[in-house]
């Protein structure tokens, strides 16, 4: 962790100089231009560019952090899975955007196309465990099993029922509310609700479920690894994972 408080200290101070331009600049293109003059492209751009520059080494330094601190820790029998699930994740984004029967898969296949795709930029940048570190590792025991189902399943319930909750139909039911309120009558609200409440379970609900599997199934990856009481007989990181030379003095003849 002490290999972290440099870059920890640099980008911080970037970021914070960063911010500061965009905040300085912001300030005096109110206090001393026309609205013309505020209203031009370019000038209202610089702030929100200078906020996404911020976010951007934000990002950079969580990958760095993260790459530093699982540099050659991570067994390939949770390194292939948790990649392939991620894999997963991006798979089904592109699908969800690209099929044109469903809204609600289009919107939220973007954002599991963004959170995977930002997940593959950070894990791709570990270095696995050599394979035949991997190889020497002892079997997970099943306490490590137990426990990462607890974990991955909790993640898992919380994180479906809260999707599933988010998008439980409400009035007017994707109809305009001048529509709901004064064109319809009280059968045509009562046919159209109730085709939103069971596109909702039938539709909606099980793709939700099926979303959440994929952080659900990580977090049972990394949590086994993490509470693992084989954790302290982790062998050298990949570049590390060498045979040492043997002396010559060292052999001995039968």
């Amino acid at each position: 962790m002490k290999s972290l408080i440099r870059p920890a200290r640099r980008f911080t101070l970037a970021i914070v100089l960063v911010l500061a331009f965009g905040g300085a600049f912001a300030l005096y293109t109110n206090e001393g231009m026309s609205q013309e003059q505020r209203d031009e492209v370019l000038i209202k751009a610089i702030p929100f560019v200078a906020v996404f520059v911020a976010i951007v080494l934000a990002f950079i330094f969580v990958v760095v952090a993260i790459a530093q601190t699982l540099h050659g820790r991570v067994p390939e029998r949770s390194y292939r899975p948790i990649e392939g699930l991620i894999v997963g994740g991006i798979v089904l984004g592109v699908l969800a955007l690209f099929q044109g029967w469903r809204i609600f898969a289009y919107e939220y296949g973007f954002l599991l196309l963004l959170f995977s795709t930002l997940a593959f930029m950070i894990w791709s940048h570990i270095t696995p465990m050599s394979i035949t570190g991997s190889r020497l590792m002892p079997r997970l025991e099943q306490r490590a099993h137990v426990i990462g189902l607890i974990a991955g399943g909790l993640l898992w319930a919380v994180l479906a029922l809260g999707l599933i909750l988010d998008a439980r139909p409400t009035e007017p039911y994707g109809v305009r509310r001048q529509v709901w309120e004064l064109m319809m009558t009280e059968e045509e609200r009562t046919e159209t609700a109730e085709a939103a409440r069971s596109e909702h379970r039938t539709s909606q609900a099980p793709l939700f479920a099926l979303i959440s599997l994929l952080p659900g199934a990580i977090v049972y990856f990394a949590t086994r690894e993490a509470v693992s009481i084989t954790r302290s007989h982790i062998s050298l990181p990949a570049e590390e994972a060498t045979i040492s030379p043997v002396e010559v003095s060292e052999l001995t003849a039968d």
